[in-house]
């Protein structure tokens, strides 16, 4: 049985996917807002805001009953800005909500949560970072995601670093990716950083990959979960654009500190590229796509 906590959000319908996909198990989505209609027999929702307490003990009461239980932590206060604007909110939210859950949740088989490439910082000459590198967080968000991998890692749990992710939203509203491809279709250009790298992913592989971790019982505590390629949000734009049979020369590059992308205040990372090499000599892949598939070793 696998549940995921926070399944109504951009990975969290990936991750929904992965599971009825890629497994034969039952699921059950835990959020605080619930899908109007469920077509899906091995669905099942659960109403919960994971910072009241009682909510969390009557939850975990409920998820003690299903043996061989497989979490997926995925809720968080994620923007930047915002959790620079509001940080004992963000606190509550991304470390006290967590570590009480955890402690609840001592009886699940497995639980992972998915961190971030913010937790490392600058990468300085292209240097890809490996899991036991020394954190450098440039914000606040990036802090509070390295105490909440403490929990994780201090209580035998599963910790998956995660890139800039981009694919279409399955979550009934628009990501990065869909306002892209609105601006191509109606003409209009959407500039993007071309001096700006990440070992970009996309929400599909992302999700795909951690179940490929959780059913392969993976027992290193912190695994990189990204592509092979460095690539520059404009890269991404462009891959993007090909993807979808749209005009590439809508794509503009432009450099940061050129534009000021609407609401971001917080100082975030120029570049922060992963070494994925663990997660391929656990999975045995050959390759690792931003979108294609994963490529499997002959």
């Amino acid at each position: 049985m696998y549940c995921i906590i926070g399944a109504n959000g951009y990975l969290g319908a990936y991750i929904r996917k992965a599971v009825l996909e890629d497994t034969d198990e039952d699921l059950i989505c835990v959020d605080r807002l619930i899908p109007e209609t469920e077509n899906e027999k091995r669905v099942s929702w659960v109403n919960c805001d994971i910072t009241d307490r009682e909510a969390v003990d009557s939850l975990t009461e409920e998820l003690r009953n299903n043996s061989d239980l497989k979490i997926v932590y995925l809720a968080a206060y994620h923007n930047p800005d915002l959790v620079q604007a509001n940080p004992q909110l963000a606190w509550n939210i991304n470390v006290t909500s967590l570590s009480y859950f955890i402690n609840k949740a001592y009886f699940a088989k497995e639980i992972y949560y998915p961190s971030t490439d913010s937790v490392y910082g600058e990468s300085i000459d292209f240097y890809h970072f490996k899991e036991g590198d020394p954190l450098n967080p440039v914000n606040i968000y990036g802090h509070n995601k390295c105490a909440a991998e403490a929990i994780m890692v201090h209580s035998g749990r599963n910790v998956v670093r995660f890139p800039f992710l981009i694919s279409p939203s399955l979550a009934g509203k628009p990501h990065f990716y869909d306002r892209i491809v609105e601006s191509l279709k109606n003409g209009k250009p959407f500039e993007m950083y071309q001096d700006s790298y990440r070992s970009s992913l996309s929400f599909e592989n992302a999700a795909r990959l951690t179940i490929m971790l959780m059913e392969k019982g993976n027992r290193h505590s912190i695994v990189n979960v990204c592509g092979d390629k460095d690539l520059s949000k404009y890269d991404v734009g462009l891959l993007l654009a090909q993807r979808e049979n749209l005009d590439p020369d809508l794509i503009v590059p432009v450099n940061m500190g050129e534009i000021t992308v609407e609401g971001f205040v917080t100082k975030r990372a120029t570049s922060t590229l992963m070494d994925n090499s663990l997660l391929k000599e656990i999975l045995d892949l050959e390759y690792v796509d931003i979108f294609e598939r994963p490529k499997f070793k002959a």
